[in-house]
């Protein structure tokens, strides 16, 4: 066996075995998130053609999606939020997928969806600054999705520290490592959290 065949063969196996949990957590929470938003853009295309008829998911006066849907900032790009949620975590969930059954992504691609992951929760994140402080109803679908967000930015990660190059892998690295990316996004989580509550019932 020569030199490249040794490079290219001994540590591939190991890196996908300890990338593949990692591809099914992202593949699993990106399907949760492609069904809650998939089921917010119906609700929301059904509430434009009659607001009146309300929400199915409406529950009380802090707690529904009619008055979230209706507001300006559930569509603040154009399109409805929840329909380009749906097409990022198409993308992070196939992503995942091919990591899951033992693929490799093409190099540097886990950088870019850990960017992308990364940006979808920053957006969230300021969706639910709107939601909390302005619109002032939680809406159940869009805090499934931002829970959703905040697993793949995880999920990404670690895919980064173990298939990824160059600077994102030793970034990803020391983040993975004492599991720093897990407790930035349990920190992150409750910040939104926070702010939900704290904008909503108090």
């Amino acid at each position: 066996m020569s030199i490249t065949e040794q490079i290219h063969s001994t540590p591939a196996e190991p890196v996908e075995r300890s990338a593949r949990p990692w591809g099914w957590l992202v593949m699993v929470a990106s399907a949760i998130g492609i069904v809650s938003g998939s089921i917010t853009v119906v609700d929301k295309i059904a509430l434009l053609k009659d607001p009146a008829a309300g929400s199915f998911c409406d529950i009380s006066s802090t707690v529904g999606c009619t008055p979230v849907l209706l507001a300006w900032q559930s569509s603040v790009l154009g399109p409805p939020n929840a329909l380009l949620g749906v097409i990022m975590f198409a993308i992070l969930g196939t992503a995942g997928a091919v990591v899951a059954t033992g693929g490799r992504l093409v190099a540097g691609f886990h950088a870019a969806m850990l960017g992308l992951s990364v940006f979808f929760a920053a957006f969230l994140t300021w969706y639910m600054f709107e939601v909390a402080y302005s619109i002032g109803s939680l809406c159940p679908f869009c805090t499934v999705c931002a829970a959703a967000v905040l697993t793949t930015v995880v999920g990404t990660n670690r895919m980064v520290a173990a298939h990824g190059t160059g600077g994102p892998q030793r970034l990803a690295t020391r983040l993975a490592t004492g599991s720093w990316d897990v407790l930035i996004v349990v920190g992150w989580g409750a910040i939104i959290a926070a702010m939900l509550v704290s904008g909503i019932w108090f």
